[in-house]
């Protein structure tokens, strides 16, 4: 597994005002990445281990800047021609890309680059980058093929009717059903597969209760896909569990940023020493296990979504 983010003692928040008021401020930052607080975080949720943690705001802080840090988290997974082999395929039109940008100033630079040659570069991930990411590995994971792909839980007469297929308007047929599992994007090997499966069954998206093998919506095949570059790349699964919990902490900011909060004042757990087995499991990471255990446990302000085009994404284009 990569190694934790320093905590750095010279860097930690003090108590004066001004450092006091730039804590708050990230964290509001944070959680509103996609979605505005509609309403204020109870005094007793937040102090209720107190007596445990003596500052635990300031300790959350900690938390955070490792969860989503502001320079960005740099994995040991690259694109390399990946992205390549899946335009050729068809499953990635790169014009529909380019256009579903609109008037939004158009495709990063960085973004751009990746679309016209292979890059050794090691993706980094950011609440600026993230949603862009999300974009590329979705027709990775749906359309790259594997041995699993033919067992999967989607590959039923209902595959084209999923928000990971039918929402995949990208490519140049309408319905990405029609690149699921053809395309040679990736050369896995049997043991590497199984790495993929492993890890892929047992982890989640709190937009829902199906793991990353059920790739039913972009969330899901983008894991999926992040997945299976890491694996073809030498990732031990130790290591795609760190890289699955980078991608879900960046696409689902909101929700993981609670789950941190949870972690700090209720286990007394700190974000880099949390087990990512344990956060990307049923307990933490399904909608109906996140909201049992982390939403209503910490009684946090519910969230009305704002900036769309930011990290936190729905399940579609």
């Amino acid at each position: 597994m990569a190694d934790p983010l320093p905590n750095d003692e010279a860097n930690r928040p003090r108590h004066d005002g001004k450092n006091l008021f730039i804590t708050r401020r990230y964290f509001a930052l944070a959680l509103t990445a996609s979605f505005g607080i509609g309403g204020l975080v109870t005094a007793g949720a937040f102090y209720v281990r107190q007596r445990f943690l003596p500052d635990p705001f300031l300790r959350y802080q900690d938390v955070l800047k490792q969860m989503v840090p502001t320079r960005g988290v740099k994995t040991q997974v690259a694109f390399r021609d990946s992205l390549q082999k899946v335009i050729a395929g068809g499953a990635l039109d790169p014009g529909k890309l380019r256009a579903n940008y609109g008037t939004s100033g158009g495709a990063p630079a960085w973004l751009e680059g990746l679309l016209v040659k292979p890059s050794s570069e090691p993706i980094v991930f950011s609440l600026e980058t993230a949603p862009h990411l999300l974009n590329l590995l979705w027709p990775i994971g749906l359309s790259t093929k594997t041995k699993f792909n033919e067992t999967s839980p989607v590959n039923t007469s209902n595959l084209p009717n999923l928000a990971s297929t039918a929402g995949w308007t990208l490519g140049h047929e309408e319905n990405g059903a029609a690149y699921f599992n053809k395309v040679a994007a990736l050369q896995l090997t049997d043991e590497q597969e199984e790495r993929v499966r492993q890890v892929a069954t047992t982890t989640f998206r709190p937009c829902c209760d199906n793991s990353t093998l059920l790739q039913d919506c972009n969330h899901g095949s983008a894991l999926l896909g992040l997945l299976e570059l890491g694996a073809s790349q030498g990732l031990s699964v130790d290591d795609l569990y760190w890289l699955a919990l980078v991608a879900n902490s960046h696409w689902f900011p909101a929700q993981y940023a609670k789950t941190a909060l949870h972690l700090a004042l209720f286990e007394g757990v700190i974000w880099h020493d949390a087990d990512p087995r344990l956060i990307l499991g049923p307990q933490f990471s399904t909608l109906t296990g996140w909201q049992r255990n982390v939403n209503t446990a910490i009684k946090l302000a519910e969230f009305m979504p704002r900036n769309i085009q930011m990290t936190q994404r729905g399940c579609a284009i």
